[in-house]
Order: structure tokens, then C-alpha cells, then sequence
């Protein structure tokens, strides 16, 4: 997710260029441009980008992820990581950058939870 936009799963196909509403927690419900698609996920941008405050409060009330999504952020990288192995040329480094940041929040996130377990 950024100022500008974000990509999520999405099960129901969707063409390029069409509009759609996303809800998210916390803010009021986005209209989006759908500006890529590569198997289940989507890229969305904003019809109107989010200020730098509004979104540095969601990554704020993000704080830390906790273990469920941590097994679905490396669930998604399994599957991307799958996907992009198939993917033709043109795909395969969306996928490929997709499966690594997922891999690597899911690590991170791990690791931050078992040290404030620590600490405990």
C-alpha cells in the first residue's frame, strides 16, 4: 500500500481500467482504477491519494502484524513465488517482487514478534 495506491487479492475477475470501491479499515471507502491484474491479484490506484498524515496513522495502527497474517504473508509469497515459476515473460517479475516482499515482511514480522516475546 502507498499514498497513491495498493495491491490486494482478488478472486473475481476484473479488467484493466475498470473502477471500482474498496473499503478499507479505518478510512472512508476508496474509489480505485484498477491499473494491473496478474492472476488473483490487482493493482489499484486511488482516485484521490491519501495524505502523507492519513496513511502514516493506518501504518501506525497497523503496529504489528499478528501471527495470522504473518502465515498468510508467507502463504502469499508461496503462492506467487508458484505462480511466477509458471508466468509467462511479462509477469514474471511482478510475481517474482511480490513473493520476495511478502517473504520478507512475513520474516521481519516473525522476528519482531519473538523479540518483544523476549522482552515479555
Amino acid at each position: 500500500m502507498s499514498t497513491h495506491g495498493c495491491r490486494i487479492e482478488c478472486t473475481s475477475p476484473v479488467d484493466d481500467d475498470s473502477w471500482i470501491w474498496l473499503s478499507i479499515a479505518g478510512l472512508e471507502t476508496q474509489y480505485c482504477r484498477v491499473v494491473w491484474h496478474c492472476e488473483e491479484f490487482i493493482g489499484l490506484e486511488f482516485e484521490r491519494p491519501l495524505s502523507e498524515a492519513v496513511f502514516n496513522k493506518l501504518l501506525a495502527d497497523q503496529g504489528q502484524l499478528p501471527e495470522t497474517a504473518i502465515k498468510e504473508l508467507r502463504s502469499i509469497a508461496t503462492r506467487t513465488h508458484w505462480l511466477a515459476r509458471k508466468a509467462g515473460d511479462e509477469d514474471i517479475a511482478i510475481l517474482a517482487e511480490l513473493s520476495r516482499k511478502c517473504a520478507v515482511d512475513a520474516v521481519v514480522e516473525g522476528l519482531r514478534l519473538s523479540e518483544d516475546g523476549k522482552r515479555r
